[in-house]
């Protein structure tokens, strides 16, 4: 994997921008599965997997969590798309074999801080992890399933590609059956607020404290950034797709200086208190919001069932 790097900006794409409507998230991509080529000869590389993050990790929790699609929730909407296709393309003649859900998929905040596990930082320093397992077996077997549909399977599971970007077949009327109950809710407020809680929180006295300690235990390692974002965004992090020893070196340092300073436990505990501000000021909003994440995940849940249940 090319070098992109460990730390996000605002850490991780948590939900879908779906269509109109849809709840907050980074790009419609996330859920919106890209039309598969099929090959003349079906032949699938397994994925590389990555570790699974660590129970502190999954503790690493903030307000607007709630009321966004969390990497899990997003598993659990496309494991359900897929179940919803299997009756879309049996009324077509057509076979469809429906995926399980992976159950290790990374927690909301893995990266919103940087790099914060010694494992990942030894091993990838600041470059993008693998998956974790479950969701890289999950990928593979998806690219398997991919790879044996015929043009006119392909077609009918996610319409035929042309120059728009949407997607439709199967997918999109399962996606939509989905969410046909799912209320309109403000996600591009919830997006602007998750990024400026991001950005405002480094101006605060409180995390600046805690950033100089951070910079100055680096310095004792030999190391000399003013953040973990300088750390992640060094150029000669860019110029590999595996990271060199140096640079895992710098992540591990990264990693003990956080963990010395309780950069993370202060930063988070900053953000936290003014998403919590924020929540108590747009009651209303944040409602609608909790509301369309709700109605989706159950009707999501609700389609596995059912297909648990006729299996």
């Amino acid at each position: 994997m090319h070098s992109s790097r460990y730390v996000r900006h605002l850490g991780m794409c948590l939900a879908a921008a779906l269509m109109a409507g849809g709840l907050a998230g980074c790009s419609a991509d996330a859920v919106r599965p890209a039309h598969p080529a099929p090959r003349a000869r079906p032949s699938v590389t397994p994925s590389p997997s990555g570790p699974a993050a660590t129970a502190r990790v999954r503790a690493l929790l903030l307000p607007y969590d709630r009321y966004e699609l969390t990497p899990g929730d997003l598993a659990t909407v496309q494991a359900a798309e897929d179940a919803v296709m299997v009756s879309c393309m049996r009324a077509q003649g057509r076979s469809w074999t429906p995926l399980p859900a992976a159950t290790d998929a990374d927690p909301p905040n893995r990266a919103r801080y940087g790099v914060i596990e010694a494992d990942v930082a030894a091993r990838y320093g600041y470059h993008q992890p693998p998956s974790p397992p479950g969701v890289a077996g999950r990928g593979t077997a998806e690219d398997a399933r991919n790879a044996r549909l015929t043009q006119a399977d392909a077609d009918a599971a996610f319409g035929k590609p042309g120059a728009s970007q949407s997607v439709g077949g199967c997918w999109k009327t399962a996606h939509d059956a989905l969410r046909e109950d799912v209320p309109k809710s403000p996600h591009n407020l919830l997006d602007e607020l998750t990024t400026s809680s991001f950005d405002d929180s480094l101006k605060d006295s409180r995390v600046r404290h805690a950033l100089s300690r951070w910079s100055a235990c680096m310095k004792k390692s030999g190391y000399s950034y003013g953040t973990p974002l300088d750390a992640a965004a060094d150029s000669k992090w860019q110029k590999t797709d595996r990271p060199s020893r140096q640079e895992t070196s710098v992540a591990l340092a990264d990693v003990r200086c956080k963990e010395r300073t309780r950069l993370v436990e202060e930063w988070s505990a900053v953000e936290r208190a003014w998403q919590r501000e924020f929540i108590r000021e747009r009651p209303g909003q944040f409602r609608a919001l909790a509301l369309a994440k709700d109605t989706w995940l159950r009707a999501a849940r609700a389609a596995l069932r059912d297909t648990t249940r006729r299996h």
